[in-house]
C-alpha cells in the first residue's frame, strides 16, 4: 500500500496533472485546488472517462458570482480544452445547507466521502497535497462518509445516493462503510 509520500510522488510524476495544476496556478486565483474525484481517480490509477470533469475549487468571499466561475472555466478551456468545473467554495455551503466555509480546505473537508475530500495545488511551483482525512481510505479503497454524512445523520442519504449513482456498491474493488 502507498503511504502519503507515495501518493505525493505518484501525483508529482503525473505530467498531465502537473500541466493542469500549472494552468490553475496561472489563473492567479488565491486558494485554488484541483480536487475530488479527479484526484482520487489519478491516485487509484483509474482510466479517466470523457464524462469526468476536472474539479477546481477556490475561496473568494468578495465575489461569489457564478459568472466569475464560468469566466475561470472558459479561461482554462482556452488554454487546455478539457472539461473544467470551477466552483467558489465561499458560496457552496448554501447547497449543503451548512454554515459558511472558512477556506477552500474547510469546504473540501465537508465533501461527502473521505476519498473525495482530497486536493492538490502548486504553491511557489511545488506540489501541495491536502488529504482532509488522511491517506488510509485512499490506500484501502474504502468509501466512507465524512462526519456530516455518516449513518444516522440527515445528510447520510446524500452519501448513499452518491454510492449508488456512481456504482461504487457494485464494484468488488471497493469497500463501503456507513460511518466515519
Amino acid at each position: 500500500m502507498q503511504d502519503t509520500t507515495g501518493i505525493y510522488k505518484q501525483l508529482l510524476e503525473n505530467e498531465a496533472l502537473q500541466e493542469q495544476l500549472a494552468l490553475v496556478d496561472h489563473l492567479g486565483v488565491l486558494d485554488a485546488w484541483i480536487c475530488a474525484g479527479y484526484i482520487r481517480s489519478l491516485i487509484w490509477g483509474l482510466t479517466l472517462t470523457e464524462e469526468q470533469d476536472i474539479d477546481v475549487v477556490y475561496y473568494d468571499a468578495a465575489d461569489t458570482s457564478e459568472a466569475t466561475e464560468k469566466q475561470y472555466e472558459e479561461q482554462l478551456k482556452s488554454w487546455q480544452p478539457l472539461p473544467w468545473s470551477v466552483k467558489n467554495q465561499a458560496r457552496m455551503h448554501l447547497k449543503n445547507e451548512l454554515p459558511p466555509y472558512q477556506s477552500t480546505c474547510d469546504a473540501i473537508a465537508h465533501f461527502p466521502e473521505t476519498v473525495t475530500a482530497i486536493a492538490a495545488k502548486l504553491t511557489d511551483g511545488q506540489l501541495q497535497l491536502y488529504l482532509a482525512y488522511g491517506a488510509s481510505d485512499l490506500q484501502s479503497r474504502t468509501i466512507r462518509p465524512t462526519p456530516l454524512f455518516s449513518k444516522g445523520l440527515p445528510r447520510h442519504t446524500i452519501f448513499q445516493k452518491r454510492v449508488t449513482d456512481k456504482g461504487w456498491d457494485k464494484r468488488s474493488d471497493l469497500r463501503i462503510v456507513d460511518r466515519f
